[in-house]
């Protein structure tokens, strides 16, 4: 067997099985999208926060997937531009750092808080779906942990606008 003559064949022959196998591999969807500041005010503080805007459908079903971290005042505000159902749902699929979840009302008050964690599973049914449990037209990924390490609870508010936004003792 004249193995010179069998090299370009070969050649040939690895290079579909090359690429099959580095596309069956597929890389983790992420997005960066530009951020605005905002603030979560109690009856006692202000916390500034940096949130960028996902108001595409698109952009919410990427959401904070394929981040290894996130600063600390730093998360993601989920527009909807409409009133959701309790019973809608957000999942953790491929999204590599465990979150707090805020859900927000028309007047920007928080109505329910929930922690999600990432799912480690490759099957998307796999994933568990946390779902508001109350009406809501905002959503707000921040660190896991951030709502209760500034004591911010039910009832405290989101204010978009930076200018209302005045730091408190």
């Amino acid at each position: 067997m004249n193995l010179v003559a069998l090299k370009p064949r070969l050649i040939a022959l690895s290079v579909p099985l090359m690429v099959a196998c580095t596309t069956g591999a597929q890389a983790l969807e992420s997005q960066v999208l530009p951020a605005q500041s905002a603030c979560f005010v109690s009856e006692e503080q202000s916390v500034s926060v940096n949130l960028e805007w996902a108001e595409t459908a698109e952009q919410r079903r990427i959401g904070l997937m394929g981040r290894d971290k996130l600063e600390e005042h730093s998360g993601m505000l989920f527009d909807y531009n409409s009133l959701q159902s309790a019973e809608n749902s957000f999942w953790m699929r491929n999204t590599l750092i465990a979150l707090d979840i805020a859900y927000v009302n028309e007047q920007g008050i928080i109505v329910a808080i929930n922690r999600m964690e990432p799912c480690k599973s490759v099957a998307a049914s796999n994933c568990p779906t946390y779902p508001a449990g109350a009406e809501f037209v905002q959503a707000i990924e921040m660190n896991a942990g951030f709502f209760s390490r500034y004591q911010l609870t039910l009832g405290d508010r989101l204010q978009t606008a930076p200018t209302l936004c005045a730091s408190r003792p």
